[in-house]
């Protein structure tokens, strides 16, 4: 095998929704082609075989794209723990996808297939829980095709489970990481799956809590999507507010539904706005959007001023700058896989989309949220 390029060190985010992010710290190098087929290997650990193809690799841990999607770090210490398989990497189908992931949840689920989703889900309801995702996704689509972006098609079927209950949300986030009361779901670059959970109870679209279900799914959905065509690089550590603000705005039907709600008190994240407006009365957010904007450790120290903070900012710059903050999420997908950002980078990357000082930016967003009516309450 010819010597691989050096990496520099770099982060790997791990997003769940209301949590604090984590990160996978590695040196790594870059994977080459292989005559013009992505190179697959074969890396067996714990008695168990994993194929996919290596995107960096330290002579310590190797990072593996698995066919299913997920990205899995694996220790190999040498060339002689992988070996190199002939054919090119290729995705699972949905076929083999929905096959897969009956033997991982049992039969007391139901699996479901749309056009670019698996989903795994209670029995008996897939226009309950199939169908939200794919329609966000044709939404989402259709929101950025129409401004002029190029979404790129998703490698794999994006695969999203609804556990029946908060007691299994539990169990699992016990069991696979770090335990948070708070979260009702989260979506993962690093598996490239959503976990969520049945808030009704079993009476789905019926039930009182269907709003905050549809939401969940709504802001997972556009994680999820966003990840996998191109909006945000899924390789790349991307600044928490970017995704956590656009996820957000996608929960208003004006965003995600445009089409349907053209006024812009439907493209208002009500109890985000709320939120704001509270922060904003009781002046904790003067010197906050820089702190935002190039680091992330607000959503450790304060989180729910950076959930609403980043909401704010980014739907300040959608309204307001709008050709701007579009040219800005393109240059942020365009960075390169695997390297650090650093807070001065951010900043740097931030300055020349908008030209503004923070200062200057903090006053205007101020006067204009102090003045925004804040929409009446949605229960359905």
């Amino acid at each position: 095998m010819p010597r691989l390029p050096r990496l520099p060190r770099f982060l790997l985010q791990t997003f769940i929704a209301l949590l604090l992010i984590a990160f996978l710290p590695i040196t790594g190098q870059l994977f080459a082609q292989d005559k013009g087929k992505d190179l697959t290997v074969k890396v067996s650990h714990k008695k168990r075989t994993y194929i996919g193809k290596p995107m960096a690799w330290d002579g310590s841990d190797m990072l593996l794209l698995r066919r299913d999607g997920r990205v899995s770090t694996l220790p190999v210490k040498s060339e002689k723990d992988f070996s190199k398989l002939k054919e090119g990497f290729y995705p699972y189908s949905s076929v083999e996808l929905k096959s897969r992931l009956r033997k991982e949840f049992g039969s007391g689920y139901q699996v479901s297939a749309t056009q670019n989703f698996v989903v795994v889900h209670p029995k008996g309801a897939y226009n309950v829980w199939a169908h939200p995702f794919q329609q966000l996704y044709s939404r989402f689509q259709w929101y950025f095709s129409s401004r002029g972006f190029q979404l790129e098609k998703p490698e794999f079927p994006m695969v999203a489970v609804v556990l029946k209950s908060r007691h299994d949300f539990d169990r699992f986030l016990r069991r696979y990481h770090e335990y948070n009361a708070n979260i009702l779901g989260y979506y993962s670059p690093k598996s490239n799956r959503i976990i969520t959970y049945d808030q009704t109870g079993g009476k789905g679209q019926k039930g009182d809590d269907w709003f905050f279900n549809a939401s969940t799914i709504i802001h997972e959905a556009t994680h999820q999507t966003a990840f996998n065509t191109g909006i945000h690089s899924r390789y790349a550590p991307v600044p928490r507010w970017v995704s956590e603000g656009l996820a957000m705005m996608f929960e208003s039907p004006g965003i995600n539904n445009s089409g349907s709600n053209p006024s812009l008190s439907s493209r208002i994240n009500r109890e985000r706005l709320l939120a704001l407006k509270y922060y904003y009365k009781k002046k904790k957010v003067k010197g906050k959007v820089s702190e935002l904007v190039t680091r992330d450790d607000m959503f450790r120290s304060d989180p729910q001023l950076a959930y609403a903070l980043s909401w704010g900012l980014s739907f300040y710059l959608n309204e307001k700058l709008a050709a701007r903050y579009h040219g800005f999420l393109r240059a942020d997908a365009k960075r390169k896989d695997f390297r650090a950002y650093s807070s001065k980078q951010r900043a740097k990357a931030f300055s020349k989309s908008f030209g503004l000082n923070f200062q200057q930016l903090e006053a205007q967003m101020e006067r204009y949220f102090k003045e925004l009516k804040v929409p009446k309450k949605r229960t359905k």
